[in-house]
């Protein structure tokens, strides 16, 4: 049986377990967190740290040399080395989106799923040695050979920043998504620029999340309910997805998983037609999500969708006592 080790970061205070011989930066990534790296590969010394206490393992050879750092005394990469007791790091996180870089990465197609008419499941895969950073619920421009860049939310969870996943909606006209239901094949290379975008969680937060999502504004959905999920979030989770009918929800199936795995999480599948006028939309919030509007405020929401439901919700919500800053939106041009 694998031993566990417990990590702590300084100054952050986050904890994590480093299991059997993941790297420290393998299960940073794992539980959650945004570390500083670049190559992954012992090479840019981004993914520098200070051993304060505990004793670590080196697991593969790596050219960057630390004694080249200023101060460099305990100094180790987190992609070269694993923890065998417990530790306590001095290591760099990214706390907002600023401290993202921007990147331009050629990644290959690893698979496509045309899932219905609509919607195409697109999974990219990165070098090892250069994988994307970013947080969840952001997105990128994808691009290459000779198409113009197409901008897409990453439907994934940063904790495997290698395999990024997208929704890509068939648009008639579109080169790019012609081009993905058309004509792209395993193995084609696609340029990914960014990240960018704030419709990210507030990890500080504790209160209970309610994810709404219409039609493909599924995708960063996914990716914040995926990164709430490596984070072991303790409040609960409701998802409400809007679509025209069940085909459209096409991936109901990892909806109701998720249900079933997790004991405080709800998901409550909608069909448009039942939200026709505000009246029904206030109906779902008061019934179906069951919350009592005097706690509204003990949550967070987070909708992605056309610009005409995040207006509708927007109205609804702060029209019935959810505080503005609790409310954060993220508008999917053709969802």
């Amino acid at each position: 049986m694998d031993i566990e080790r417990q990590i702590q970061l300084l100054p952050s205070g986050r904890k994590f377990v480093c299991t059997g011989n993941a790297t420290i930066l393998e299960a940073g990534l794992n539980a959650g967190l945004a570390l500083a790296y670049g190559c992954s590969n012992g090479n840019c010394g981004e993914c520098l740290a200070k051993v304060v206490s505990g004793k670590i393992e080196k697991t593969r050879h790596h050219d960057f040399n630390t004694d080249n750092d200023p101060g460099a005394g305990n100094r180790i990469l987190m992609c070269c080395n694993t923890a065998s007791t417990d530790l306590v790091l001095e290591a760099l996180e990214a706390l907002d989106t600023s401290e993202i870089p921007q990147q331009h990465i050629t990644a290959k197609v690893k698979n496509i799923r045309i899932v219905n008419d609509n919607v195409a499941l697109l999974h990219l895969k990165t070098p090892r040695t250069s994988r994307l950073r970013f947080l969840a619920g952001q997105h990128v421009q994808l691009g290459g050979n000779d198409l113009p860049l197409s901008n897409h939310s990453i439907s994934s969870c940063p904790c495997d920043d290698m395999n990024l996943h997208f929704q890509v909606p068939r648009l008639s006209g579109d080169s790019f998504s012609d081009h993905v239901f058309n004509s792209m094949k395993k193995g084609d290379p696609v340029d990914v620029m960014g990240p960018g975008g704030n419709f990210v969680l507030d990890e500080n937060s504790r209160r209970a999340l309610v994810f709404i999502a219409w039609r493909t504004g599924f995708g960063p959905i996914r990716s914040l309910v995926e990164h709430a999920m490596s984070l072991d979030f303790k409040e609960s989770i409701r998802l409400i997805w809007i679509a025209h009918s069940k085909d459209d929800r096409y991936l109901d199936n990892l909806c109701r998983s998720w249900e079933d795995a997790l004991d405080e999480f709800d998901y409550i599948p909608v069909d448009s037609n039942a939200i026709d006028g505000a009246v029904d939309m206030q109906e779902i919030i008061t019934k179906q999500l069951n919350i009592d509007l005097s706690r509204l405020a003990d949550h967070d929401f987070y909708v992605a969708g056309s610009k005409t439901l995040l207006d509708s919700w927007r109205a609804i919500l702060i029209g019935i006592g959810l505080p503005a800053e609790q409310l954060t939106l993220d508008q999917i041009e053709h969802a």
